[in-house]
């Protein structure tokens, strides 16, 4: 990403490093042994530093509300990984694939646990306050996946409901937490939060592109088809499409495909303009995301949060 982070990322693994270290509890050690070998490109964290650099400057505070929030994205993957049944995280096996869903839940729980006590370090209820509508979001926001999967909505309008709570608004508190703690002006924090909104939704349709289009995303490609999800890509392209694509739309939400379903439905994707559709919507939300730090004067910090939207857009894991 950017030089300019490079001494307030290393503060922050120290201190996710040190919050995950367990010795009196072997179980719990083993696992978030391999939890620590997967801290990844700490979005998260990188989005609290550079919201706070925006405003102010970073504070023992900041780092400690960066890695709560790393915390918390780790607890809720392990979760998820749970409510998935996968495998596989990031290319390395699942918490619960390694051990059990038992121990996934609980370990997971206990990771929660540590990013409230970061949290509680700071004795801000304003923080306390955004990573609880994070945490609520997270939830609100697998549990209606959960439902489309269940039900026929196939709307482009529940899609963003759902990706903006589980992804998107837990970058939007991140960026808020870190302005918040500078003492920005609200109407900083509200412009802020609604950037880092816009870049999280940008996040999430890439991830939904990848799994199209095959990337280093430690998942198989077309793995949220096999997990019944319909995402931006497929629904954009099943328009017209209905009725044909039933059955084959039926057997995803009952996770009954085949591999040949799956590898039919990636190149039916592809070739009626899927990809290119969710592109479009990602490249037109980073655009508005970029127009909102328009109103800051050009300064380090502005290019790195504008490089971070690059990277978002760009990546290929």
């Amino acid at each position: 990403m950017n030089l300019l982070l490079d001494k307030d990322l290393t503060a922050c693994k120290e201190i996710l490093l040190q919050s995950l270290q367990q010795e009196s509890n072997p179980l719990l050690g083993q696992v978030l042994d391999l939890v620590k070998t997967r801290t990844g490109k700490m979005m998260r964290p990188q989005m609290v530093l550079l919201s706070a650099k925006l405003f102010g400057s970073v504070t023992p505070a900041v780092y400690a509300v960066a890695v709560a929030f790393e915390a918390l994205h780790t607890a809720s993957l392990i979760h998820d990984d749970v409510v998935d049944e996968s495998d596989e995280r990031r290319g390395q096996e699942s918490v619960n694939y390694a051990q059990t869903n038992r121990v996934a839940i609980l370990s997971g729980d206990y990771i929660l646990g540590e990013a409230l006590r970061l949290i509680a370090s700071v004795n801000d209820p304003r923080i306390v306050l955004l990573m609880s509508k994070a945490s609520k979001a997270l939830a609100d926001g697998e549990l209606l996946q959960l439902h489309t999967i269940q039900s026929e909505d196939l709307s482009e309008a529940t899609y963003m409901h759902v990706i903006t709570n589980k992804t998107a608004v837990l970058f939007a508190s991140c960026a808020a937490s870190g302005a918040t703690l500078v003492g920005a002006t609200q109407a900083d924090i509200n412009n802020i939060y609604r950037f880092a909104e816009q870049v999280g939704l940008c996040f999430q349709i890439k991830d939904d592109i990848l799994d199209f289009v095959g990337g280093d995303i430690g998942k198989p490609q077309g793995n949220d088809l096999k997990e019944g999800k319909i995402t931006l890509p497929l629904l954009y392209a099943l328009q017209g499409h209905e009725q044909e694509m039933k059955p084959l739309i039926r057997s995803v939400k009952e996770g009954t495909t085949t591999p040949e379903d799956i590898s039919y439905l990636i190149n039916f994707t592809q070739e009626n303009g899927g990809i290119d559709y969710a592109e479009s919507v990602m490249n037109k939300i980073a655009n508005q995301a970029r127009q909102l730090l328009d109103k800051y004067p050009e300064s380090p910090v502005k290019v790195a949060l504008n490089e971070y939207v690059d990277y978002v857009i760009e990546r290929k894991k």
